[in-house]
């Protein structure tokens, strides 16, 4: 079992005062039927405490990486294919929670760390060190891409989740630019029944430099899409024999509108995509080769990805 290390921080009335709890019809973080969505947020205040679900959670200025106060430091989403979360804190990214079971998962997590063991339900398949993870913004610094470190003004918001689709809204701020200003974002992320894609509609505030991307691992091939001009979508993937950290096949993909970023290449272990000023859009996805997608070699993770990417540019018509 992992130590955790809890700081000292506020006292319950003050944590929850920047939550609000979920509406007892909304379904919120309760483990539905299989083939459901679930968006997963809870927050406590101390080690003895029970976590407690909430649809908002301002994150408080005393919260520090691996203080247990979310049961996996941050904000959770799956449907019957796949899990993410995203990490509340400076990281601000995005890590998968493969999953070995068409049922909502994230909500049995209750202990701080125990995902990242085999469990019967899944596990956390991914190590993300410093990178981006899979789809975690970040902002360029010397030419290559890195995780924020510090962002002084955080909330998550759960506006959808129990049904067929689930949607949460992140809003930062205080993020120091190159120029020594301060700048932020609202970013959306939505995913529906029936795909491990999430969709990322991001509108930046000031001049942040923003990036996305997915982590390299060693072993791992690269895969990208045809760049012909003929499609608004492109996609930059990773699939590896060995990949996950259960030591298995793993697929990961970024896919990003042409006219929106440019994919840079390899830097700080990930395959990176830098945007252009203005709103913009991305999407990523995963497959274990342990989940229930049933993808487990190469061609067919290469299958997926040209089916995703046909859908993404449905979408667009």
């Amino acid at each position: 079992m992992k130590t955790v290390k809890l700081v000292t921080i506020v006292a319950l009335s003050s944590l929850f005062a920047g939550c609000t709890a979920p509406n007892d019809d909304s379904g919120a973080n309760s483990a539905g039927p299989a083939n459901t969505v679930a968006v997963d947020l809870r927050v406590r205040d101390n080690d003895q405490a029970a976590y407690v679900a909430v649809d908002s959670f301002n994150v408080p200025a005393s919260h520090e990486i691996g203080d247990g106060m979310m049961p996996y430091e941050g904000i959770g989403w799956e449907n019957e294919l796949v899990g993410y979360r995203l990490y509340l804190d400076g990281r601000l990214v995005s890590d998968i929670f493969g999953k070995r079971t068409g049922e909502p998962a994230l909500a049995q997590i209750s202990e701080f760390g125990s995902y990242h063991d085999l469990a019967p339900w899944g596990m956390d398949v991914l190590k993300v060190g410093p990178s981006l993870g899979i789809g975690g913004l970040g902002t360029m610094r010397a030419g290559q891409p890195e995780q924020f470190g510090s962002v002084p003004k955080l909330s998550a918001k759960i506006d959808e989740t129990g049904g067929s689709a689930g949607n949460f809204t992140v809003t930062a701020d205080g993020i120091e630019t190159p120029t020594g200003e301060t700048a932020g974002f609202t970013a959306d992320y939505s995913i529906a029944s029936g795909s491990p894609l999430t969709r990322v509609k991001v509108k930046p505030t000031g001049d942040l430099p923003l990036a996305t991307g997915i982590v390299m691992h060693d072993g791992a091939e690269l895969l990208q899409s045809d760049n012909n001009g003929n499609g608004q979508w492109l996609y930059v993937a990773t699939w590896g024999e060995q990949q996950s950290e259960n030591k298995d096949g793993l697929g990961m993909a970024l896919f990003y509108r042409a006219g929106q970023a440019s994919y840079g290449g390899l830097a700080n272990s990930t395959h990176y995509v830098s945007f252009n000023s203005g709103d913009f859009e991305y999407a990523f996805l995963a497959a274990w080769e342990l989940d229930p997608q049933g993808v487990k070699s190469r061609d067919a993770f290469v299958a997926l990805l040209d089916k995703e990417l046909q859908a993404l540019e449905g979408s667009s018509q």
